[in-house]
């Protein structure tokens, strides 16, 4: 390869770049990212201000030794397993086609 080949190859990455395709792929990717963590943060924050402030309400028995706390807790693992889970598939009906499309055409030029 020369230096002529690796310039053309990042002239064709800058177009990637700035791309209708790409802009719709970096969308959706963040897009799930900022409801992911919106939904794991508040969560979280959430049993953290409860702890802090309203300790009776975690101290609530729902039956034998299980409590209100501990649900919370147990929940709070519960999103850490589901959220990937549910990235998971929305990666690969939402971002996967459209990625392999984008992957498709920069190499389809590059050949």
């Amino acid at each position: 390869m020369s230096t002529t080949d690796s310039a053309a190859d990042g002239h064709s990455y800058v177009a990637v770049y700035d791309s209708v395709q790409f802009t719709a792929l970096r969308r959706r990717s963040n897009g799930f990212t900022l409801w992911a963590s919106v939904t794991f943060l508040g969560w979280w924050f959430l049993t953290i201000l409860l702890a802090a402030f309203a300790p009776g309400f975690f101290r609530q028995e729902l039956g034998g030794p299980v409590t209100v706390g501990l649900l919370f807790v147990l929940l709070s693992f519960a999103l850490v397993v589901a959220l990937p889970v549910v990235y998971l598939r929305y990666a690969s009906l939402r971002l996967d086609p459209l990625s392999e499309q984008i992957r498709a055409d920069l190499e389809g030029e590059s050949r």
